[in-house]
């Protein structure tokens, strides 16, 4: 692992801008600080899962695309991210993810459906309490998992 403050006292001037830190964290409250900016998610094949954001007090914003974004409402808990189920999406588009989110029983909002434990520094380990509505979503589409076990931490900022 390569130490950027080491590094930085052996460059010329022009490198050290070429030089980025590399982003982790120690725990859950660095993640939800107020000045803290993070995006997490899994890859794999070709396939992306929903990208988790972290930039809002209390709100994790979840993105399926540019164009559509899902609100859920998060608390601390000690060394966990409690994440609470909701409707509130902001779309273009009907994707297959809008389809399955407007499917759900109403009766499921407010209910936590995500309990996020870093189990290292750049990644989440995902456990879903509402697993019938997370099987039920996921399957809603064949193009790959939207929540899936795992979320690791984007370095290169987020497309």
């Amino acid at each position: 692992m390569l130490n950027a403050e080491k590094l930085d006292d052996k460059l010329k001037p022009n490198q050290q801008e070429q030089v980025t830190k590399r982003l982790s964290f120690k725990d859950a409250s660095e993640i939800v600080a107020d000045s803290s900016y993070s995006t997490w998610l899994e890859v794999q094949d070709s396939s992306e899962s929903l990208a988790l954001h972290f930039q809002y007090k209390d709100t994790l914003a979840v993105s399926y695309s540019p164009e559509c974004w899902i609100m859920y409402p998060y608390k601390l808990d000690g060394s966990k991210i409690v994440v609470y189920w909701d409707n509130n999406i902001d779309t273009k588009y009907n994707f297959d993810i809008v389809k399955a989110i407007n499917k759900t029983n109403k009766k499921y909002i407010g209910k936590p459906f995500m309990i996020l434990e870093l189990v290292n520094d750049t990644t989440f380990k995902a456990t879903y309490s509402l697993k019938d509505l997370i099987r039920k979503i996921n399957s809603s589409s064949k193009e790959g998992t939207f929540f899936p076990d795992k979320y690791v931490i984007v370095q290169d900022g987020y497309q």
